[in-house]
């Protein structure tokens, strides 16, 4: 049974199934979904951006969950790294203490993509948003950013994705940073301390101090609960014990 996080569930925009080149955006239906925050299993129809087949997002619940403290951390001067669905702009760009976005996407197909599957223009703060075609290792904002959000890889807990975000941040000096399943890594760490899988605000705190990046939560116990969670789900189990995604149909 799903239960209340600490942050507003996610709105998924409008979508038509679409394909340009090697990217397609396409309806699944029947696929087994499980929390990444919440202790919940089930099943249910998501769309999903691939490429040549590979699935770089869904709209199932665990990748909306793990979406979710980034949107409510956005505000002010907002980048995001990698456009993806659509998903994290869509919520972003309707908060009212947001009063810019830019998408930073190196693939121009992923924008049109996006174009022609949703009905971009007609979304709520549309006004705010700038799309830079770039490589997000090269992107160099012209204004201060508040808030740096990036999510460039197609799997969860990349081994590389804490690397990557420390080198964007090194050109943008954003006030606050986060990244796609950045609590994985956390959690790796706290393995590494052999600190247990009920972390602590200062446990939080002191693997940000080594990171040097200004993360989301710092002074949120229930961002920890949730955590702890994550070290029970079967994203994390997926990632640090090399299981198998699950597959689509009855259970």
């Amino acid at each position: 049974m799903q239960s209340e996080l600490p942050w507003p569930k996610l709105k998924i925009p409008t979508y038509r199934p679409t394909t340009l080149e090697t990217w397609s955006l396409q309806k699944c239906e029947r696929i087994t979904q499980m929390g990444y925050f919440q202790d919940w299993r089930g099943q249910g129809d998501v769309y999903a951006l691939l490429q040549n087949g590979e699935s770089w997002m869904s709209t199932a619940l665990d990748e909306l969950e793990s979406q979710a403290p980034h949107v409510a951390a956005a505000q002010g001067n907002v980048v995001i790294m990698g456009a993806g669905m659509g998903v994290v702009l869509y919520n972003i760009l309707a908060k009212s203490n947001v009063t810019r976005v830019t998408v930073v996407e190196h693939d121009l197909r992923v924008i049109h993509l996006l174009r022609q599957a949703t009905d971009i223009d007609s979304w709520v703060g549309i006004e705010k948003l700038g799309i830079e075609i770039v490589d997000a290792f090269d992107y160099h904002p012209t204004h201060s950013v508040d808030h740096l959000y990036v999510d460039i890889w197609a799997r969860p807990g990349d081994p590389q994705a804490l690397a990557h975000t420390q080198q964007i941040q090194k050109h943008l000096n954003a006030k606050t940073v986060g990244w796609w399943t950045q609590e994985i890594e956390f959690l790796y760490w706290l393995e590494r301390k052999e600190c247990g899988v009920a972390p602590t605000l200062d446990q939080y705190r002191e693997w940000v101090g080594e990171i040097g990046l200004p993360l989301i939560e710092q002074n949120s116990p229930a961002y920890l609960a949730c955590i702890s969670q994550v070290a029970r789900s079967y994203c994390y189990l997926m990632v640090s014990q090399g299981l198998s995604q699950p597959t689509s149909g009855p259970s």
